[in-house]
């Protein structure tokens, strides 16, 4: 028998079809014996837990009064083992913006699947174990954890979020740090909401869009359905600046709103609009003129420099303002509490420290602007936004060059950064001379590493001697972080442990309290810095400096590798070799590099009597390696790793 349907019937028919297939929905709830069953993960087999299932829906609730932004989420994970690592995953965090229009969560539903004598038990969370936290002013932090979740569990979660912020839907992600077989998503937005919609990540969903009435929003909107199956886990590796910036998935930026008059509002259309945008604020615009309240610590500065304007002067206001107001942790592009109230109480967030040593520049009579920038524990902005950015630090031009400072960190100097700052270029608000513009953050300088050894080897392998070691740049402002955040004797217990269960004497850091250079100079003994078998000495030439392991391990790599700051390592190593023996083994010179001036590493070893000198060489003249030179760098460091592993013989002289 054959039907007939009118046309429009059938063209209905076939789009409803369409989207049945592009996204087969799994209801809440119905978790079937098979899945619990499941012994391992098509995708993964070695995966301690997995997604089966991930949806979110978002939309919009509109009343004549208000507007909000819906979230449901519904989310499935099974467990295949019971390591702590992968039991992690029972336990859902959700984090709530409240400080002026409060966030909020809603129908959080959720149970535990297990097999209990070949019949599925179901246990519900009860409502005594979800948590609320308040994080700071501005966030607050919702959390529970599922019950009776062990391996072989299956947990079903379900829960909705409600948000005045229209405009900041949250990203979509289509990758986890577990496998997921199914992830699906559906946004619905009013036709006159126009969004810059931007992948991230290697993996592309599928995507069908479609626009129909609905009644949500009692307007026409735009509908994007996406989905993506069997979805390997996203692996973290060394030298990632933040994962989150290749984790498949898709940004929703608000573009700009058109009202029913059809009067265009736009929210961000290039970087010096974002500029501008921000320079009209009340922080950028007025606050930072009002200066009263340290101008006679200034005056008292500049007097006692002869109120010269050269670099120096630029560092003395930068120490004051380091050594006078701390920072809270608070990451902000605005003001907080306002110069007068964070001078006054010598505290404050990123803005109100770094917004206040621009306006003391600007009175010393410098060419100083904020520069607004994403950190790097924040995604990269990969558009023209505001919202993406969440920190200031300060500029000055100086005689042509440019200097940039943050003074949250009482470490950092002038051009060297705290880590997180370096992540991106910056968007520069210069409010006196209408300059607003999107600029290159000055890449850091090569950190420098001079060790300097000398090692007499015992005939029973031990080793005595003196070590000093010179750290420049970043490389002392890490030191000086982590020497001043423990007392000296624990520093010298961890760095005796570094250098394999040496023991430290007559340890001395010079130069710790101002900028600069850092010199460590110390005496060491160390054990079994040699293998002696028979009548031979095998010793590594490096001895304790020597890498074991290459830090590159993946095949192959989708991101760049971020070093941060460019370096240049030295190693020169003077070793007495013992009594009664001769070398009649020793490595051969090696130049290694790879890339166009990309790195090199040189090992120069040479033989007197009983003296053995090494030099060693090992420099990375670029930040960031991109992906396509990965294979070149992983060989590069092999090769590194085998050269220091070979070893200088020593035979005992009959």
């Amino acid at each position: 028998m054959y039907y007939f349907f009118p046309k429009t019937t059938l063209i209905i028919l076939i789009t409803f079809l369409s989207i049945q297939t592009f996204a087969q929905e799994i209801e809440f709830r119905e978790v079937s014996k098979e899945e619990l069953k499941q012994r391992k993960s098509a995708i993964d087999t070695a995966a301690g837990a997995e997604i089966l299932y991930y949806n979110k829906e978002v939309y919009y609730d509109v009343s004549f009064t208000s507007v909000h932004l819906i979230t449901e989420v519904h989310k499935r994970i099974k467990f295949y083992n019971n390591r702590p690592e992968d039991l992690a995953y029972a336990t859902e965090k959700l984090y709530l913006y409240v400080e002026d229009e409060p966030e909020e969560v809603s129908k959080i539903r959720a149970y535990t699947y297990n097999l209990v004598g070949g019949e599925v038990e179901e246990t519900k969370l009860d409502r005594k174990q979800i948590f609320d936290k308040e994080l700071s002013r501005r966030f607050n932090e919702v959390s529970f954890t599922m019950p009776k979740v062990n391996k072989g569990s299956v947990i079903d979660i379900y829960y909705k979020l409600r948000s005045p912020y229209f405009f900041n839907i949250e990203e979509l992600k289509f990758q986890f740090d577990i496998p997921a077989k199914l992830i699906t998503a559906k946004v619905s937005t009013p036709k006159n909401f126009i969004f810059n919609r931007i992948s991230k990540g290697s993996i592309i969903p599928k995507l069908n869009i479609e626009s129909q009435i609905d009644r949500r929003m009692n307007t026409e909107a735009n509908i994007y359905n996406y989905e993506v199956k069997n979805v390997p886990a996203l692996r973290d590796e060394s030298f990632v600046d933040n994962i989150e910036n290749y984790r498949a998935g898709v940004l929703f930026e608000l573009k700009s709103t058109e009202d029913s008059y059809g009067v265009r509002k736009h929210y961000s259309k290039s970087w010096q609009d974002v500029a501008r945008n921000i320079a009209f604020k009340d922080d950028y615009d007025r606050e930072m003129n009002r200066t009263g309240i340290f101008e006679d610590d200034i005056d008292l500065i500049l007097s006692n420099l002869n109120k010269e304007k050269n670099l120096q002067t630029v560092n003395e206001i930068f120490k004051h303002v380091k050594q006078n107001i701390k920072w809270n942790d608070e990451k902000s592009k605005y003001f907080d509490n306002g110069i007068r109230k964070t001078y006054k109480e010598k505290v404050g967030n990123s803005a109100d420290i770094n917004l206040t040593l621009v306006a003391m520049l600007r009175y010393a009579g410098f060419n100083s602007s904020p520069v607004v920038i994403s950190t790097r524990d924040n995604l990269k902005p990969l558009f023209p936004t505001i919202d993406r950015l969440n920190y200031v630090i300060a500029y000055v031009n100086l005689n042509g060059k440019d200097y940039f400072l943050d003074a949250t960190d009482k470490y950092s100097e002038i051009n060297i950064l705290p880590i997180r700052d370096y992540n991106w270029n910056g968007v520069m608000v210069d409010t006196p001379n209408k300059q607003w513009k999107l600029i290159d953050l000055k890449k850091p300088d090569a950190s420098g590493y001079i060790s300097m050894i000398n090692a007499r080897i015992a005939a029973d392998g031990k080793a005595v001697g003196k070590v000093q070691i010179k750290k420049s740049n970043h490389y002392g402002y890490l030191f000086r972080k982590k020497y001043f955040s423990m007392s000296e004797e624990d520093y010298i217990r961890d760095k005796e442990s570094s250098f394999g269960d040496m023991f430290i004497k007559d340890y001395l850091a010079e130069n710790t309290e101002s900028d600069g250079a850092i010199v460590e100079k110390f005496s060491y003994e160390i054990e079994n810095v040699a293998d002696i078998v028979g009548d031979k000495i095998f010793i590594t030439p490096l001895m304790f400096l020597a890498d074991d392991e290459n830090p590159f391990k993946l095949e192959e790599r989708n991101f760049p590798v971020d070093f941060v700051y460019p370096f240049t390592d030295k190693y020169i190593i003077n070793m007495k070799l013992p009594e009664g023996y001769e070398v009649t083994s020793l490595p051969k010179p090696v130049k290694l590099s790879f890339g166009e001036n990309l790195g090199q590493y040189q090992f120069i070893i040479s033989n007197s009597g009983n003296f053995i000198r090494l030099n060693v060489d090992f420099d990375i003249n670029t930040n960031i390696i991109a992906p396509k030179d990965y294979e070149f760098l992983k060989q590069f460091f092999n090769e590194k790793i085998k050269k220091e592993s070979e070893q200088i013989v020593l035979t005992k002289i009959k």
